[in-house]
């Protein structure tokens, strides 16, 4: 029977953080299997689970729609901590991106550590550990855009990609910030890394001069209305943004 009425330790809350990056807002209820699932992990109610990421959800800033007041010293802590950790760890990966498996499994991705030899000792560990961040960067992302472009409306997964505007290479600071992700599909994602595409202030997608005038009609085709659809929550800083 699940423990009621102990505290909660920051450990635990990091887990339900990491599983918070990774689940839509409206799927914050005890009914949800994931919850249901770290419930049992943690010996607790999918109810004190479910209430704990409702909480955490009342102290993301970047969602525009906020969770219960309740939450504590401690959540908001250990939720500074987690991003202060992942930061500091991808930053001391090898600057060279590996791709991500499109079909990670919710045990792999519950198994990544986020560490790595100083020395880079083991080629191994160097590579899963740089897939394990690309994984989560890569699920926070495309749980922030509801899994779709944002520009196309596309919702294949295969077809999406979890993109640094600011690469792996040159941000390390921002490798696993999310407000540094952007979910396109491939296509456009390609465009975007090579600066044939931006997104302006006000959102308005902005195409290249290196574009030709039919190719460039054949890319706004593909949107309705010419403008990025920013996601409900993480959305890209500015900064970033800015050429």
């Amino acid at each position: 029977m699940a423990t009621r009425g102990r505290d909660w330790t920051e450990g635990e809350i990091a887990q339900a953080i990491a599983l918070y990056l990774r689940t839509s807002f409206g799927r914050l209820h005890s009914r949800n299997p994931d919850i249901m699932e770290l419930a049992v992990r943690l010996d607790r109610t999918p109810g004190s689970v479910a209430m704990k990421m409702a909480n955490l959800a009342s102290i993301d800033e970047t969602l525009d729609r906020k969770g219960l007041s309740h939450a504590t010293q401690r959540d908001r802590q250990a939720w500074k901590n987690f991003f202060e950790l992942i930061s500091r760890q991808a930053s001391a990966l090898p600057p060279v991106e590996t791709p991500v498996s499109l079909n990670l499994t919710a045990a792999e991705l519950d198994q990544a550590e986020y560490t790595a030899n100083s020395k880079y000792g083991s080629n191994i560990l160097s590579v899963r550990s740089v897939r394990q961040g690309q994984a989560l960067f890569r699920d926070m992302v495309l749980t922030s855009y509801d899994r779709t472009c944002a520009i196309t409306g596309i919702r294949n997964e295969d077809l999406l990609i979890a993109g640094h505007i600011r690469s792996w290479a040159v941000d390390a600071e921002n490798r696993m910030n999310p407000r540094n992700g952007i979910c396109l599909n491939r296509l456009h994602d390609r465009a975007f890394e090579i600066g044939l595409i931006g997104i302006g202030d006000d959102n308005r997608i902005l195409y290249s001069k290196r574009i030709s005038e039919s190719d460039k009609a054949k890319l706004e085709a593909l949107n309705d209305d010419g403008i990025f659809t920013p996601p409900k929550r993480f959305a890209p800083d500015p900064e970033f943004l800015r050429v």
